[in-house]
């Protein structure tokens, strides 16, 4: 896992939502929009094999690097 010495800003172009399997409780709703990625790492689980810590400025989940677009700071 790398931590990126300055956090990204990245667009999320998807709304994304977890429920809990047994108690169908929301564990989590990331609208889509602007979000801070952390860092990244390899895992075969996602789609081109990198995964990338997002934070919404309530939750950190991490998503496939694919599902973001890259804001460039000026």
């Amino acid at each position: 896992m790398r931590f990126y010495d300055k956090p990204l800003k990245a667009y999320l172009f998807n709304d994304l939502s977890a429920v809990e399997e047994h108690d169908h409780e929301l564990i989590y709703f990331f609208e889509k929009g602007y979000v801070t990625v952390l860092g990244e790492f390899e895992h075969e689980k996602y789609g081109g094999g990198i995964a990338c810590l997002i934070f919404n400025q309530e939750d950190v989940i991490s998503v496939s690097k694919g599902m973001l677009r890259f804001v460039e700071d000026n």
